[in-house]
């Protein structure tokens, strides 16, 4: 697909395919010219014209309606994937500069994303990853962001982690054991303001090898939970809002949990407002909060849902002619938060705020690994040069309008 040529596209001129698969043409004054290259035209159109359908709900649905949310971002830069690279002390320092920029962009919450079994008694070096940890927490601290810490697994793909794991013959009682020592790790050096215990089940199914069906999903966090002491930290579960409606529904039954989380990334269909508004909702009956632990655009189509491997669909992130409909998907994820009364709301992918690739001849056919190390050279230098893009522009008066 990538080694068509480059073409520059009127975007007013596109063919939408719109998630119910009919093609309506979309209106010059609907959309700005864009440079979007022939092999994503398609999906560009698609995912604009939901985008905007979704914006126009929610705003009509929200109207005034404002809320405490906290805004913010993942500390990609902490993130556990990098493996032994954090132990080294110019990780430290470019954690801290970091925090640093995102003070200067205005947002409110840090997300840690640290992954099992990264900080039991048995994995290498846990005692330097738990200090780690404890650093990053106190300087997080030090700056006045609420701080949220998500447990998860580590990925196989060394596009997306340096962590060498070895999951086979990992049982679902070990885990849940082991799951349960990294939450009290963490509680004990970390000591979050909320500390999501587990989400996203089709996604630890396949890094681990383990069925996270309902039943054991909810009995995992159940584990996780029961007789934790964790005063002070308020604790969640959740799953993406593509997994099915009972992983919430047997969540909703988990009396330690203070905090339902959704992930919301593939809008088609009824996964955002439908599916968010539902949990929501439920949440609030059972007298649990509702938080947005991740988001952000997941450039896929709707005959790509469930047929597309996850290195393809988020290396597609890396362009800059996608930074529009990131904008307009801030804008939803903004404004949905409100309109449910989030906790909480963090982004993913915070290099895109600073910058992005430029899809062109040299570019088009790059290795995933190699666009990843390309766009993560370039957002780093803007980060430290404080230099937004204007998709970083366009949150910073998202997330700063209403204080």
């Amino acid at each position: 697909m990538l080694r068509n040529s480059l073409v520059i596209v009127s975007v007013a001129l596109l063919l939408v395919l719109s998630s119910c698969g009919g093609t309506p043409a979309v209106k010059e004054e609907q959309m700005n010219t864009s440079l979007v290259p022939y092999p994503y035209y398609a999906l560009y159109g698609e995912l604009f014209t939901k985008l905007t359908d979704l914006n126009a709900l929610i705003k009509s649905q929200r109207q005034d309606k404002k809320s405490d949310t906290a805004f913010g971002v993942e500390l990609l830069a902490a993130n556990s994937n990098r493996g032994e690279a954090l132990l080294k002390e110019r990780a430290f320092k470019a954690t801290c500069l970091t925090l640093d920029r995102l003070r200067d962009l205005g947002v409110q919450g840090i997300a840690l994303s640290i992954q099992y079994p990264i900080l039991t008694r048995s994995f290498p070096h846990s005692s330097e990853y738990r200090r780690f940890y404890q650093r990053v927490a106190q300087e997080v601290r030090r700056r006045g962001f609420l701080l949220i810490v998500e447990m998860g697994t580590i990925f196989h793909e060394p596009e997306f982690s340096q962590v060498r794991v070895d999951y086979r013959g990992l049982t679902m009682e070990r885990f849940q054991k082991e799951l349960r020592e990294m939450a009290e790790a963490i509680i004990e050096d970390v000591r979050p303001d909320h500390l999501t215990l587990f989400t996203e089940p089709d996604t630890h199914s396949r890094n681990t090898g383990l069925d996270f069906t309902v039943s054991n999903f909810a009995a995992t966090v159940r584990y996780a939970a029961q007789g934790l002491m964790h005063k002070g930290v308020r604790l969640g579960a959740g799953a993406g809002t593509w997994n099915d409606i009972a992983y919430f529904e047997a969540l909703m039954n988990i009396p330690e949990l203070d905090d339902i989380n959704l992930h919301i990334y593939p809008i088609q269909n009824d996964l955002v407002v439908d599916r968010v508004m539902r949990v929501a909702v439920m949440a609030r009956e059972h007298q649990k909060s509702v938080s947005i632990g991740e988001a952000w655009l997941y450039k896929v189509s709707t005959r790509e849902l469930g047929g597309i491997s996850p290195v393809e669909a988020f290396t597609r992130d890396v362009y800059s002619f996608w930074g529009p409909l990131d904008q307009l998907f801030l804008e939803m994820t903004v404004n949905i938060s409100h309109l449910i009364d989030a906790e909480f709301c963090s982004f993913f992918w915070m290099k895109y705020l600073y910058g992005y690739l430029d899809y062109n001849t040299q570019t088009m056919n790059l290795r995933p690994q190699q666009l990843i190390n390309s766009v993560d050279e370039i957002s780093g230098q803007r980060i430290l040069d404080n230099t937004l893009n204007e998709t970083g522009e366009s949150f910073k008066k998202l997330i700063n309008a209403e204080r």
